[in-house]
């Protein structure tokens, strides 16, 4: 694992005042993608987020950032362990971190969306009193994507370059907690 790419990665709704829409992101050492919007899906029963959509996301989105050593992270929500979405890293040949359930601590992402969400509100405060409907999404959506640029390299490279820190913790509390 050592000297390996690692891109962790996460899916997050972004809350401010009732007001909220699920995001995707990937980084890794010197290096992010866009944040990404997660439309739900029309045919899906509650038009949510379905693993074609998600799959699309990744389509987009991995190609930029993606490198053949490349260790994938995600969680085991549902649509990241779907038949469909396994097969596609399968056919794509991509390798996806095996990690204990119930361990968020391992993915160094999770500490970037609260960090995220107090970048939206430092740079529009606006946005804790703006009203409800499509324009404030619009702008929340161009809020969050502005905030995600501007989170610092250094930070994000920090979080990659203890990846392997993450691991070895978890590794030595046997899948409980650990200070990450």
């Amino acid at each position: 694992m050592i000297g390996e790419s690692l891109l962790p990665w996460a899916v997050q709704a972004a809350t401010i005042k009732g007001k909220s829409r699920m995001f995707w992101a990937c980084f890794g050492f010197g290096q992010r993608t866009e944040l990404a919007v997660m439309k739900g899906d029309p045919d899906s029963p509650h038009g949510g987020v379905t693993a074609r959509r998600y799959i699309e996301i990744l389509e987009e989105y991995l190609p930029t950032i993606l490198k053949r050593d490349s260790i994938f992270m995600q969680d085991g929500a549902s649509i990241h362990t779907a038949h469909l979405v396994r097969d596609w890293f399968a056919d794509y040949d991509l390798e996806i971190m095996d990690w204990p359930p119930f361990s968020p601590d391992l993915n160094p992402i999770e500490n970037l969306w609260k960090r995220l969400k107090d970048e939206i509100i430092h740079l529009h405060p606006e946005t804790l009193t703006m009203g409800d409907g499509d324009p404030a999404m619009e702008h929340l959506i161009k809020c969050a994507k502005e905030a995600w640029e501007s989170l610092e390299e250094v930070m994000l490279n920090k979080l990659a370059e203890n990846m392997q820190k993450r691991v070895d913790a978890v590794l030595a509390a046997k899948g409980w907690y650990t200070k990450y």
